[in-house]
């Protein structure tokens, strides 16, 4: 038995992937059922936002851009930092504050400072990164909105699947039901005597085929809710329980499909946000030329520094001088040795106090500076180049995803019409299908046929049944696909 995966395939792109988004808006009548609540579509995808770790991801993206558009931000604030050195210089050494030899076996030093930086002028790069960043903030969020339809996709995929494994479980209780009544019917003939045992034979062995066909769609049914609980991560343990909510026949209906797809083309090139991550590569791309062209022009920057220091070989006279005499020489006169008395004072010295030398070796400075690139081993250039054709590629990228969601979108119109049509005919198939299996049942009954000629007009019967339910879900999803790329607000209500 096919799955119903292969009805409800969406055509190669991604973009088809955006379009299962509008599902979201899919409300199920809820039914009373036994054991575990049942899950509606919306619930279904409201676990998986708040659980799925790929959706966690995308946000992390986003997070990362405005962490990168306070970084791009603050390059337009000065810098400011602080810095302290503590130090021991041994042997003959230059002081620090007063440029002179000294010799010691170890002197102590110490400075501190703080200073600040400002870019006057960088070719205006800081506002190019400053509007990069914002651009990669949207495109974080397109992206978001992307991996979100992946998941909608790939959630109401499964969540059909269980729809149609459930259909073909029915379908093959009603024909074990159906050929239970034809084995007691034949039991009974044979008992009478009236029919050959071997016909028994050959409803019993239907019975068996139908019991068996009850077994794998029941295991199907089981995997295609185990595939649904694993994508909701949820335990494992809870498939056998799950269950999920049914539409009506009547919320399935879809008539008056457009005559074409342009209002749908429309919608969605102005909307989906493929094209909106596209639109943002190729201003990003710009941003980025121009950021490769600056690296020609000039850049001004600006410097302030203040600080002070201290240092062990710096020395203050300690108190008052001491006043001594000393012999400068002799004087003779007449014969006579007068002796030259001067007087000089003796300091004594001690080591600076710390606060004292922090207060006088204060020192500030204010530098302004350029640089002006003038050869870089081709760099500048090499870069520009590389950013010219980045942006040609950024342009053919988003041509090329107008160019594939215009296909998709035609093709969505042209899968929505078939489907239409196959509904009808399918419908038709199954009347004419029914009509003639219950007329072979009639004769089969009457003894006017054989077991082989019931079996066959059976068989064309699930044929039709399955081929009717898989054109009335075909037509259910993929016109409501349709309505999505026109913008209109999806229901199956």
């Amino acid at each position: 038995m096919q799955t119903p995966v292969s009805i409800i395939r969406i055509t190669s792109s991604i973009h088809r992937i955006c379009v299962v988004s509008c599902l979201l808006l899919i409300g199920f009548y809820p039914t009373t059922l036994q054991g575990q609540e049942p899950w509606t579509l919306q619930r279904c995808l409201d676990h998986a936002f708040e659980h799925n770790l790929q959706i966690k991801l995308a946000g992390l993206g986003k997070v990362r851009a405005d962490i990168s558009t306070q970084s791009a931000a603050g390059a337009f604030l000065p810098n400011f930092n602080g810095n302290a050195s503590h130090g021991y210089n041994f042997g003959r050494t230059i002081d620090p504050f007063t440029n002179q030899f000294v010799e010691s076996s170890r002197i102590q030093s110490n400075s501190f400072g703080l200073s600040t930086g400002l870019t006057l002028f960088n070719g205006f790069q800081n506002h190019l990164n400053l509007k990069r960043a914002h651009l990669a903030q949207q495109s974080a969020e397109a992206n978001r909105e992307v991996v979100e339809n992946n998941v909608v996709l790939t959630i109401a995929g499964a969540y059909l699947n269980i729809l149609f494994q459930e259909e073909f479980v029915r379908v093959a209780e009603i024909n074990r039901t159906a050929t239970g009544r034809q084995v007691n019917r034949m039991t009974q003939l044979v008992n009478a005597g009236a029919a050959a045992e071997a016909d028994l034979y050959d409803v019993q062995a239907q019975l068996a085929a139908d019991e068996a066909t009850i077994v794998s769609t029941q295991n199907a049914l089981g995997l295609a809710k185990l595939n649904l609980v694993q994508l909701l991560q949820l335990p494992a343990s809870e498939a056998p329980t799950f269950t999920v909510v049914r539409p009506s026949d009547s919320d399935l209906e879809r008539n008056n499909l457009p005559g074409s797809p342009k209002a749908a083309v429309a919608h969605a090139l102005g909307s989906f946000p493929e094209i909106r991550q596209a639109d943002l590569s190729v201003e990003d791309a710009e941003i980025a030329l121009q950021l490769a062209r600056s690296g020609s022009l000039p850049r001004v920057f600006a410097s302030y520094n203040f600080g002070s220091g201290y240092s062990g070989a710096a020395r203050s006279i300690d108190g008052d001088p001491i006043i001594e005499d000393i012999t400068l020489g002799n004087l003779v006169v007449d014969d006579i040795l007068y002796p030259i008395i001067a007087q000089q004072e003796i300091y004594s010295f001690i080591t600076t106090p710390f606060s004292d030398q922090i207060e006088r070796n204060f020192n500030q400075n204010l530098f302004f500076s350029m640089s002006l690139p003038i050869f870089n081993n081709f760099s500048v250039k090499s870069g520009r180049e590389q950013a010219q054709v980045n942006v040609l590629s950024a342009e053919y990228q988003l041509e090329q995803t107008r160019q594939t969601l215009t296909v998709n979108v035609e093709s969505a119109w042209a899968d929505a019409r078939a489907a239409s049509q196959s509904a009808v005919a399918q419908e038709a198939a199954l009347v004419a299908a029914e009509k003639a299996f219950s007329n072979s049942e009639k004769r089969y009954e009457a003894g006017a046929s054989t077991a082989v000629d019931y079996a066959d007009a059976r068989s064309l019967l699930d044929n039709a049944r399955v081929n009717t339910l898989r054109a009335k879900y075909d037509l259910a999803f993929k016109s409501r696909i349709l309505d999505f790329y026109m913008g209109r607000a999806m229901t199956f209500r």
